[in-house]
């Protein structure tokens, strides 16, 4: 299955490849508190100010991507016809490290199969954490990224970004602290209130997963994704069993593995699950139990 996965993103990257060798890369004028625009084949990214964190030494940033209409992007976990975007900050001064977060994405089927992602634009929200906070940091990223309208076409990009150092807020911490309130908050295994997930167990066939949440009674839409690395693939969820309660319902889903390692072994194995429900997403690093055998 991975074989068949890989040759067909190689496929598409590499007819991609030939489209973006032709294709402009102009830079735009910048606003303040933002790097210029890089431009690829149908997309464009920058880097935007989002001002200081909680933390001394902890700076908020974003990395904004805006897309040409009909065409995506996609997430850290792409499905089974993208890939993810990967980040370079080793140009940047006086950085230490940067966590990317992840707004919650959509998830599409097409004639390729399912992708996991966003359309027309998006904020991936940053945290900084600088080296010396007494002096000037900059971000420096090259970002390499895959477009996909009916074919991934692979495109590359470099922004820089002073960050600023003073008190007041820079024009993009509004939308930085929205795209961070939109992505998923991370919680433990079966803890808070709903929703949260109690369970996620492996089928002794190696064949799929289930995974067991309590959301809130009436709560719609519902979103799910599993991650377990990249050699792994999941696939959409398929409701098995609903018991509602007039606090709480209880839901199981059930997830194709759609690809796995060799010999890989599904009891055990380190997941992450997202789970969003009536616009409420969690995050939740658990590992497989072990799904009991029908007597």
């Amino acid at each position: 299955m991975i074989r068949k996965r890989a040759f067909r993103v190689g496929l598409a990257l590499a007819l991609g490849a030939m489209l973006a060798a032709s294709a402009p890369s102009l830079p735009h004028a910048a606003d303040a508190g933002a790097s210029t625009w890089a431009s690829g084949f149908h997309a464009s990214f920058r880097l935007v100010d989002g001002g200081a964190a909680e933390a001394p030494g902890l700076r908020k940033a974003g990395i904004e991507i805006r897309l040409d209409p009909h065409f995506k992007t996609y997430w850290r976990t792409p499905g089974d016809s993208g890939l993810p975007p990967s980040f370079d900050w080793s140009g940047s001064d006086n950085v230490k490290a940067v966590e990317v977060r992840w707004p919650l994405p959509a998830r599409f089927e097409d004639a390729a199969g399912s992708s996991i992602g966003y359309k027309e634009s998006v904020l991936l929200p940053l945290r900084v954490t600088l080296a010396n906070p007494a002096r000037p940091a900059a971000l420096n990223l090259k970002l390499d990224y895959a477009v996909c309208e009916q074919i991934c076409i692979p495109v590359k990009g470099e922004a820089r970004l002073p960050l600023g150092s003073g008190a007041a807020a820079p024009p993009f911490a509004p939308a930085v602290a929205a795209a961070e309130a939109r992505a998923p908050v991370r919680k433990p295994a079966g803890s808070g209130a709903p929703p949260s997930i109690e369970a996620a167990a492996a089928a002794a066939d190696g064949g799929s997963i289930a995974v067991s949440a309590v959301i809130p009674p009436g709560a719609d839409p519902v979103e799910l994704f599993a991650e377990a690395g990249q050699d792994w693939l999941f696939g959409a969820p398929a409701l098995v069993k609903d018991e509602p309660s007039r606090d709480a319902r209880r839901v199981t889903w059930r997830l194709a593995v759609d690809a796995a390692p060799t010999d890989a072994r599904l009891a055990g194995l380190p997941v992450t699950i997202t789970l969003s429900v009536g616009g409420t997403a969690i995050e939740v690093e658990t590992r497989l139990d072990a799904e009991p055998k029908p007597h």
